[in-house]
């Protein structure tokens, strides 16, 4: 196997309960993550940015000095475009290049080589942003989301962008989202607090695993419309249209990578995402960036019945077991 040159980021979406909720602020987050040795850190601008899209500098500078002070490099500058801002219409195409670009230099003010925005940006604005990343020194990238993958048409289109005119400023972030393939604990706890039967679900799981058609799955259990709605959930969710193999053509255009996941066990193991064999062909690909942790079990409970410092100290020891 190659050397390990995977390094640990964590995405300060991860503690979105905490925040919410007030228990921690961005010093006491930015704190944790240091103590937990992640090296870099992701910043959803949209959430933690006072006064986004349009921060004072004087609050970009107070970042700057939060992460000298916990010595963390910033590594990702996450934009949000929100298309449906005007009541009357979408945002044009020179509306979400001019927010994009004001993404980019925000970035920069902090120390953030790229900005990940989502495919909000089409192909077409996507080329139209390169002599800005090069202007600025700052690398574009979109994120690459369940359910979406590298076979869906304008997915192709992004990908050849990066690969010829884009090179080296325009990427791909995978999100490992695209690869899960088993309903999480919280997923399935969830379910049964829906009132889901617990040994009729646990059926479901079993046929779901070995790919049996939905609607045979309905009829066989004999569920009820309840059940059938999370049944079809479960089948949409956790049905990965990627597979791991796809990687190999996309890490050289892909400078960031998103960890995703939404609960790891106590023997720190996460059943939903394939990471055992994600990790393994990251390294034997000799994939050289940052892989940032994205902790979204705050999606199905609070950081009240779950620590989430506690899930994201769980990732890195599956991390250093996997691959040191």
């Amino acid at each position: 196997m190659n050397e390990n040159k995977i390094k640990l980021a964590v995405s300060l979406y991860s503690f979105s309960s905490e925040f919410i909720n007030g228990v921690l602020d961005l010093e006491g987050i930015l704190k944790k993550v240091k103590e937990m040795g992640y090296q870099g850190i992701e910043l959803v601008a949209a959430q933690m940015v006072p006064n986004y899209p349009y921060p004072a500098d004087e609050w970009l500078e107070h970042l700057k000095c939060l992460l000298k002070k916990y010595d963390l490099t910033p590594v990702c500058w996450s934009a949000y475009i929100d298309r449906g801002l005007r009541s009357d219409r979408d945002l044009s195409e020179e509306e979400i290049i001019q927010y994009t670009l004001n993404d980019m230099i925000y970035a920069k003010k902090v120390g953030f080589p790229l900005v990940r925005s989502q495919h909000s940006i089409s192909p077409a604005i996507f080329k139209r942003m390169l002599p800005y990343c090069q202007e600025l020194g700052v690398k574009l990238t979109i994120e690459m989301h369940h359910p979406h993958h590298p076979e869906v048409p304008e997915w192709k289109e992004y990908i050849k962008i990066c690969k010829n005119e884009g090179r080296g400023w325009l990427g791909i972030v995978p999100d490992c989202g695209i690869f899960q393939n088993h309903p999480h604990k919280l997923f399935l706890d969830q379910a049964i607090e829906l009132g889901f039967r617990s040994d009729v679900l646990k059926k479901v799981v079993e046929l779901h695993g070995v790919d049996s058609p939905i609607q045979k799955v309905i009829e066989q259990c004999g569920l009820t419309e309840a059940e059938i709605g999370v049944t079809k959930d479960m089948y949409s969710t956790f049905n990965h249209p990627a597979y791991v193999e796809q990687l190999k053509d996309l890490v050289d255009i892909s400078p960031y990578i998103h960890g995703k996941f939404y609960y790891a066990d106590e023997g720190e193991n996460d059943n939903c995402i394939p990471y055992d064999s994600i990790l393994k062909e990251l390294v034997r690909l000799g994939f050289d960036g940052y892989m940032a942790c994205e902790y979204e079990g705050h999606h199905f409970t609070d950081c009240f019945e779950i620590d989430s410092a506690e899930q994201l100290k769980r990732y890195v020891d599956m991390h250093k077991r996997i691959i040191g």
